[in-house]
């Protein structure tokens, strides 16, 4: 699209267990499967390894938002349950993108307020995503030989 409405931070709605999330100051997320390279005699890779496939993100809530949350994953951010996050990216100009989080899981919550600051009162809050993240309705990764899921 040339000229056109790109998306932009008012494009994106969160879903999360507590419902669509209005204090959302930031939301990032990304997944990865190394590989490394497989040496024998010289210096040339004979090939190569893959290592486990990774995903984790984190949220930037304001306070009410993030308490919200808590109360939704019944009183504790470290839960035993996992939860799903839901990212839409959507304007008039364009099709709507979604991608989806499953099996999420908080590892680290981080409040922050200081002095001067319009917005006090952030709490940020890093996931491990344990399922691989579908990036507009496709899997990052299947496991298996075939591609099915080897559990």
């Amino acid at each position: 699209m040339i000229n056109g409405n790109q998306y932009d931070w008012e494009s994106v709605e969160i879903v999360m267990p507590h419902g669509i999330v209005i204090g959302v100051q930031e939301v990032s997320y990304s997944d990865e499967r190394p590989i490394e390279a497989r040496y024998g005699r010289g210096s040339i890779p004979r090939g190569y390894g893959r290592k486990n496939y990774e995903a984790s993100g984190s949220l930037t809530l304001d306070k009410d938002e993030a308490d919200r949350l808590q109360k939704a994953l019944g009183g504790s951010f470290y839960t035993k349950s996992t939860f799903t996050v839901v990212v839409s990216y959507a304007n008039h100009d364009q099709a709507t993108i979604t991608d989806v989080l499953k099996d999420c899981h908080i590892t680290k919550r981080d409040n922050s307020a200081k002095q001067g600051e319009e917005n006090s009162g952030q709490t940020k809050l890093d996931i491990v995503i344990l399922s691989p993240i579908e990036w507009n309705g496709k899997a990052a990764y299947k496991a298996g030989r075939d591609g099915a899921m080897g559990r």
